[in-house]
């Protein structure tokens, strides 16, 4: 008994100092308690890490769904406005070409017409000089 006497009296959380047993047996029983409820815990937070990793990886695959939906939506976006750019570039380019064909056929128009009046006023001249002829 007297090697018993010499063992550290421990204070374990949840259990009351004074209702601590005094005999080894008992001591021991209270000591395989307490490391029960201390394995206890640690099943129960290992439990919690392996709960908080499954929704971790759940919410990483969630948002990497929505990246990747994201991505295809703005893939599909940026398609659709270079189509647009290029229709736009091809019917400006169209209109470019219709205006200077426009613009050559006034040219000729104008080149014509003043041809004329170039004609036009030698007539009317040589018709002044007639009438002050006679």
């Amino acid at each position: 008994q007297a090697g018993a006497s010499s063992l550290p009296t421990f204070a374990w959380p949840g259990i009351m100092a004074d209702s601590m047993p005094t005999g080894l047996k008992g001591k021991l029983a209270s000591l395989e308690d307490f490391i029960s409820m201390q394995n206890e815990e640690l099943a129960a937070q290992r439990q919690e890490i392996e709960s908080l990793r499954g929704d971790k990886s759940n919410i990483e695959q969630h948002y990497q769904a929505q990246l990747q939906e994201m991505k295809k939506t703005m893939v599909g976006d940026v398609q659709r406005m270079q189509e647009e750019v290029k229709r736009h570039f091809q019917q400006q380019k169209a209109e470019n070409g219709r205006l200077q064909q426009q613009i050559t056929t006034l040219k000729g128009e104008k080149t014509s017409l003043q041809q004329q009046i170039l004609g036009l006023q030698r007539r009317i001249q040589e018709i002044e000089e007639h009438i002050g002829v006679d």
